[in-house]
């Protein structure tokens, strides 16, 4: 039996906003699909946010599939975040850096050829609070959650 290919994207590029339920609220972000496969394409995400005294950077991989418009997506993010990032290059440094790793799995709507852009994640938030004086010495927690992204894909 052979597996169809998915559709070939042409719009790999995508600039979308994504609103999370924890912690960083939101970030804008820039998706790249990498690759595609026969079951699976293969796309990488990089954000940034800034949120009052939190600065964020997410990184992701994802793995979607589908044809046409409408795709399942599942994928990890790594959100390092720092609180009170004014104060991290200052003596004594106050901020506080973290860490949630968010595995999620939900819908992703991208049309082959670009345009409009939206996808909605569930997903468990793992977070990661390091002691200040040992950062291998985490207190971890695990907490529901998830994120709405609208964008447009080029």
């Amino acid at each position: 039996m052979r597996i169809a290919k998915t559709q070939d994207i042409t719009a790999r590029n995508t600039v979308y906003v994504d609103f999370l339920s924890r912690d960083v609220y939101y970030s804008i972000n820039y998706d790249r699909v990498f690759s595609e496969g026969e079951k699976f394409n293969k796309s990488y995400r990089a954000g940034f946010s800034v949120f009052r005294n939190i600065i964020a950077l997410p990184l992701g991989i994802n793995f979607f599939s589908g044809q046409g418009n409408s795709h399942f997506e599942f994928g990890v993010t790594l959100m390092p975040y720092v609180e009170d990032y004014k104060k991290l290059f200052s003596s004594g440094s106050l901020s506080d850096k973290k860490l949630d790793i968010i595995p999620g799995a939900g819908y992703r709507y991208q049309k082959p050829g670009g345009g409009f852009f939206f996808k909605i994640i569930a997903a468990p938030i793992i977070h990661l609070d390091p002691r200040s004086d040992n950062f291998w010495k985490m207190d971890g927690k695990l907490y529901p959650g998830g994120s709405i992204g609208a964008g447009v894909s080029f």
